[in-house]
């Protein structure tokens, strides 16, 4: 269960960074980019870990 939240929290991260992107107003200078990067990495760790079965 621990992966899927893992995964579920980087796809949140992208999604705010998305909107980040997507905003013409607010510009991070940059940042959102690295942001998105974040959640993708962190969604592809959520997708690689492997629960401990009981």
């Amino acid at each position: 269960m621990k992966s899927v939240k893992l995964m579920l929290l980087g796809i949140s991260i992208m999604l705010y960074a998305g909107v980040w992107v997507l905003d013409p107003v607010a510009r991070l200078g940059g940042a959102e980019w690295i942001i998105l990067l974040i959640g993708l990495i962190t969604s592809v760790i959520g997708f690689i870990y492997k629960d401990a079965k009981k």
